[in-house]
């Protein structure tokens, strides 16, 4: 019995249990790491979308001022950004850009990680020359857009320059 333990010519059990478990230890923090790096991987592809699509949202407001100053010199800020107070939805007409009365604008990605952003449009001051907007992008939740667990908001003023 004593010549089997004390083998030269292999390994012992408990020298092959060590090393199966420290293999094991190490497949496993290796697993642990991709999934965690795979994770943190989409969660930035979600986030860049976000700012995507908050960007894009000011951006659209601002052409919709401009369409509208360069048809009305005179009136087109107010009637198209000045007389605007609440949250509003981004459209499309045509080639156009517009503005409807609403919250919420769902916005469903086709590609993976599939995700349904909401935005919304919000603006806010007494003044019809001068007038901050918000762009509001949650999502998280697939169900309510108010309650979203991610939220990112931009916002700028906008002013009336043809006076």
């Amino acid at each position: 019995m004593r010549k089997i333990i004390n083998s030269k010519s292999g390994f012992t059990f408990v020298e092959s249990l060590i090393t199966f478990s420290i293999v094991g230890i190490f497949l496993a923090l290796t697993w642990a790491t991709v999934n965690f790096l795979l994770l943190k991987t989409t969660e930035q592809i979600v986030r860049t979308r976000a700012h995507f699509l908050v960007t894009e949202g000011v951006e659209r407001v601002m052409q919709i001022r401009q369409t509208a100053v360069n048809r009305n010199r005179e009136n087109g800020f107010v009637s198209a950004i000045g007389s605007k107070s609440g949250n509003y939805i981004l459209g499309q007409s045509g080639d156009e850009f517009t503005l409807t009365y609403g919250e919420n604008e769902n916005i469903e990605m086709e590609e993976e990680p599939y995700t349904t952003y909401c935005r919304t449009v919000a603006f806010t001051g007494d003044s019809q020359l001068i007038k901050q907007v918000a762009v509001t992008v949650r999502w998280g939740d697939p169900i309510d857009c108010s309650e979203g667990n991610e939220v990112i908001s931009y916002s700028t003023y906008l002013a009336d320059n043809t006076q």
